[in-house]
Formats: structure tokens, sequence, C-alpha cells
């Protein structure tokens, strides 16, 4: 291995002024991280994956597949980050040295914006829905009636811009106080209050009249159930969830300190995650078979069918309220995630130009500019069709199914077959300064298993794969 694939400094307009932020403590970066993974892709997605691909058959793949796929390439990024200590287009800089995979990190910022527009789409509504709670949406007790209600707020034109612009605001402000004065200490606030609010709702979906049936579809897998298109489904849940392959966790990881036992944190997170998930799974699909409703039946059953079913309970309106304050918190951890892919590449490229307080307010500026089409394409503009889909399909489907499939399949190539063994080893351990080693089954993993998965997944987007 040649001593310029160990590692070269980036360059100087890319390197920070002082020293680089790192988190508190392992807790702050867990919760932190672990909140950037939960978002709408465990509170809403999991659940209705779960119920459209055979129930407790496609929860034993997901596992199966968090386990040999997820968490090897959560630890990568993780990796990639702590080598750089800088933005990912350094970081992928100093990881090859050259400019052959910066790209990546160009990518991944240009994905981030994107996604956080339409992230703070769905944040408006939820806002909506959370004032709405206790009013007009607590007398809608049919799915027809809330259709109606969501159809009217969303193909409306300011009322969901002003709720994009709130939940922009929130995050921003989040942002704005850096890693730890500002990310850290408000995912040690919102993430144990989420956790709280999933054991309330829980604790309600399992007393509910009938929801036996929908345990037991749940947890008592079907093996006959388990075929190509779950393992598919399964895979790319896994990198949804994960955040694997949109450069937030390179960025994350940046803020490690060199003592940190990374393999340990990312263990930490990747079971804080699917808990996540797995208990969003134990309310969504027991409640949803309790009332005679189709768990599978994808993103309307957050939107429409819930808030129709709560409203069938007693103290509907209070659970309604608990739940959207629920997505919002898992939103917003994710959207502060997803702004701060963007932020310190800013601010350290060009640091006399921008604070972090000016590269948050541009990443806002810029984001609420991409969220106004995403909302009209709900109402005004519903019927403009670009390359054949709605202008939130676009954006949903080059993040995807182009661009994070194909970053994570290049993490994979660069750490299993550039970076190299030693190198790998080196970073994990910080050269052998913690007990920690390279599993070779891992390394494996990463070498083989993932790339193979992660083409699949790419094949199956671009529809060559059915």
């Amino acid at each position: 291995m040649s001593d310029k694939m160990k590692g070269v400094e980036p360059a100087k307009s890319e390197l920070s002024p002082k020293p680089r932020e790192q988190w508190g403590s392992r807790f702050g970066f867990v919760v932190a991280t672990a909140g950037s993974a939960v978002g709408l892709g465990n509170i809403m997605k999991f659940p209705y994956m779960t119920g459209k691909n055979g129930g407790a058959a496609f929860l034993l793949v997901y596992i199966i597949v968090m386990c040999a796929v997820g968490i090897p390439m959560l630890l990568c990024d993780f990796l990639i980050g702590r080598n750089g200590k800088s933005n990912q287009v350094a970081s992928y800089r100093k990881l090859t040295g050259n400019n052959k995979f910066t790209w990546m990190g160009y990518l991944g910022i240009f994905s981030g914006l994107l996604a956080l527009s339409y992230y703070a789409v769905f944040g408006g509504w939820m806002l909506y829905y959370m004032v709405k709670s206790f009013g007009q949406l607590s007398h809608l007790t049919t799915s027809d009636e809330v259709g109606a209600f969501f159809s009217s707020f969303v193909s409306s034109v300011w009322g969901p811009l002003f709720g994009t612009l709130i939940f922009l605001l929130l995050t921003m402000y989040i942002v704005t106080g850096g890693v730890q004065k500002g990310i850290e200490r408000a995912s040690k606030i919102m993430m144990p209050v989420l956790l709280a609010i999933l054991v309330v709702l829980i604790f309600r979906a399992l007393t509910l009249p009938g929801a036996l049936e929908g345990i037991n579809f749940y947890l008592k897998p079907d093996f006959s159930a388990i075929n190509f298109s779950v393992v598919a489904a399964a895979v790319g849940q896994v990198f949804f969830s994960l955040n694997v392959g949109t450069t937030g966790m390179v960025n994350y990881g940046s803020y490690l300190s060199d003592e940190e036992n990374v393999p340990k944190a990312t263990a930490y997170v990747a079971l804080t995650d699917f808990a996540i998930a797995f208990f969003a799974g134990l309310i969504v699909i027991p409640s949803a078979f309790a009332f005679g409703l189709d768990p599978g039946q994808g993103p309307a059953l957050l939107f429409v069918t819930m808030p129709s079913l709560f409203a069938k309970m007693p103290a509907g309106g209070l659970f309604c309220f608990l739940f959207f304050v629920l997505l919002l918190f898992a939103s917003l951890t994710s959207s502060v995630s997803i702004l701060e892919i963007f932020v310190p590449f800013v601010s350290e490229t060009w640091p006399e130009k921008f604070t972090r307080k000016k590269a948050s307010l541009l990443g806002t500026i810029i984001c609420m500019i991409l969220a106004i089409p995403v909302s009209f394409s709900f109402g005004i503009w519903g019927d403009v069709r670009i390359f054949g889909m709605d202008i939130f399909s676009l954006y949903d489907n080059f993040i995807c199914i182009i661009a994070f499939p194909l970053i994570a399949l290049s993490t994979a190539i660069i750490v299993g077959w550039i970076w190299g063994k030693e190198n790998v080893k080196n970073a994990i351990t910080n050269h052998g300064t913690l007990s920690n080693r390279v599993n070779n089954l891992w390394f494996i993993l990463v070498r083989f298993v993932c790339p193979v998965l992660l083409l699949i997944v790419l094949l199956t987007g671009f529809g060559v794969i059915k």
C-alpha cells in the first residue's frame, strides 16, 4: 500500500481554522447519531414495509440484514469520518490521497439538501396535525373524512409552506448551536422524550381489543413468505433506516475522538435505531389489526389511517397529539443531521466568508426554495410531471434509487478494496491504542457481501431486477 493511500492532508481551504469540535460523550454521540438514523424511515416506513412484506418474516430478514450488512456499512462511514476529521469531501480526499472519490461528498451534500426539502414539508404537516389533534381532527372518525381533511390541507398554498418554514427554522436553530451545545444537547432531550412517548403508545396499542392478531402477525414468522422481493425490501429499508449512503454518518464520525471505541458505539447506534423501528411496529401493526385496517397500505397509514384510528379511542386527541409529537421529534433529529451535512462543508471550505450560523442560514434558505415545488406537487402543481414523475417522486427516486445506494456501494469498494485491511485496522484501533481488532468476517462482509447486495438494490431500483 503506497503512502498516499494511508491518508494525506486535505487542501488548506478545507481545513477548519480552529480545532474541530468533538462529541462531549459517547452517550451524546449515540443519541445524536441514533436520532439522525431515526426518522420517518423508522416510524412511518418500517411498519408499513413490514405489513406489506409478510409481517414477522420481513422482521426476521430485516434483523439478519441489519447485522450482516447495515452495521458493517455504518462502521465504514464512521471510520472514514474519524480518519478525515473534516467535512465529507475532505474526508474522502484524505482517505484516498486524491480527488477520485470526492464526488461522493458533493453528491451527498446535494442529495441531503433535496432530502431535507421534502422532510421539511412533512414536518410542516406534522406541526399542523399536532395543532388540530384536539380540535377538528379529533372529530373525524372515518378514513374518508380524515383523507378529505388531509387532502384539503396539503393542496392549499400557504399553510403547508408556513409549516415547512417553521420546521426548517427549528432545524437551523439546533444546528447553529454547534455539535455539543446544539445537536448533542437537543438530541439528549428529544430522544428520551421520543422513547417515553413510544412506551405510552405501545401500551395503548397492545391493550386494544383485537390487537393480539396483529401481534402474532408481527412476531410469529411464516417462513414461506420469505422470497427475493422480501430480502430486497429488507436491504433497502436497512440502508434507508441507518442513513447509510447519505454521507451524514461520515460527518458525524468526523466529530469522534481518537479514544472512542468505534465498533462498540456503532453497535449502540444500530441497536437504538432498530429498537425504535421495532417499537413503532408494535404501535402501528396491532392498532391496524384491532380496527380492521391494512397495515401495509403505505404512507397513508401515517396521516390518514392513524388519526382515524385514534379518533375511535378514549382520549384519542391526546394519543393523536403524542403520535405526531413523536413523528416531529424523529423528523427533527434526522433533519438536523441532514443540514449538518451541508454546514461544515461550507464553513470549513470558506471559513473567511461563512461562520456556522451563516452556513446554517444559507442551507435553510436553499432548502426552503427547494421545498416549494415539493409542497406544490401535492396541490397546485399536482399535474406537473418530469420524466413521468411528480416533483416529490422525482426528488425521492433520485435520492433513494440513485444517490444513496451509489454512495454506499462506492463506500464498500473504497474500504474493502482501496483503503486496505491494514489501514482499516489502524483506523479502528487508532494504530493499536485500543483493544479492538478488525474482525475478518466484518471485512469479508464489507468486501464481498455488501457490494453485491447494494448492487442488487441499485438494479432493483432501476427495474433491471424485479
